[in-house]
């Protein structure tokens, strides 16, 4: 089964997954995750719990809750403060964490999004993504 590896800027909490992501790849326009991040949205893989696992480090973690009003827990190094992945215990995502994109190792992802959420709070200059589904809210 293969494998996929990330870690924070500076390489103290690394991760591992097996297997592929769920076909859902997401990009979050909320206000939250934009603060979260710095940047105008995150891009999300949704990866099965049971097949993540930390390799090394201690990752921190804290919460907030998100317009719709769904926590949503985060797991970030305290050292550079990278967020590594987000999850949140309402039913369509308590199986599964959101790891961040841009924490994979290499530059192999190819993968293009499927579902753009929170498109309300989407920044006037981005376009919307071709053939991705549009929602308003996180769904």
């Amino acid at each position: 089964m293969a494998s996929t590896s990330g870690s924070c800027l500076c390489k103290k909490i690394t991760y591992i997954y097996t297997g592929e992501p769920t076909s859902k790849m997401t990009i979050c326009h909320c206000c939250e995750c934009q603060k979260l991040t710095g940047s105008a949205f995150t891009y999300d893989f949704l990866v099965p719990r049971e097949n993540f696992k930390w390799t090394s480090g201690s990752p921190k973690s804290n919460s907030f809750i998100q317009e719709s009003g769904i926590r949503v827990d985060y797991r970030f190094c305290p050292d550079c403060g990278t967020v590594l992945f987000k999850k949140s215990d309402e039913d369509d995502f308590k199986t599964f964490y959101l790891v961040q994109g841009g924490t994979i190792d290499g530059t192999d992802v190819k993968t293009k999004p499927d579902v753009e959420l929170w498109t309300t709070r989407k920044l006037e200059w981005i376009e919307a993504i071709e053939g991705a589904e549009q929602a308003k809210q996180f769904k």
